[in-house]
């Protein structure tokens, strides 16, 4: 049967975001004791930027076309910068490929923010 299917660019920060959201343990493992379980609420107020570039192959090629993303976010102080990015661009890429056969040609990370302990304490004790 013939006809084209179009991903729509919202389409791939929705599964980005989503599994960024997978990512939490990685939050929780780099947390001790009175840091534990803050995940949810820096995830809420800290909600990452997500930048696509999407591009469709031409009519001469089978398949869809490949996708890059540049994922703007805020980390906790403590944690392993570079582990956290690394998780959360193999996470983007097997979501992003699983789900919409796109090639992921690349997710270029940018930590623009460190938040301290201390501010996510305060958001927890203000939604509390």
């Amino acid at each position: 049967m013939d006809g084209r299917t179009t991903i729509s660019e919202n389409v791939f920060i929705e599964v980005a975001r989503e599994a960024m959201k997978k990512i939490e343990d990685v939050f929780r493992e780099e947390k001790k004791g009175g840091l534990s379980g803050l995940t949810r609420i820096f995830t809420e107020r800290f909600t990452p930027q997500i930048t696509v570039k999407k591009t469709e192959m031409g009519e001469q090629y089978e398949g869809p076309g490949t996708v890059s993303f540049e994922v703007k976010l805020a980390v906790v102080y403590g944690v392993k910068i570079p582990e956290v990015a690394q998780k959360v661009r193999e996470r983007i890429i097997t979501d992003v490929e699983a789900l919409t056969g796109y090639k992921v040609e690349k997710v270029d990370i940018v930590i623009d923010r460190i938040v301290k302990p201390e501010e996510v304490q305060e958001e927890k004790k203000e939604k509390s």
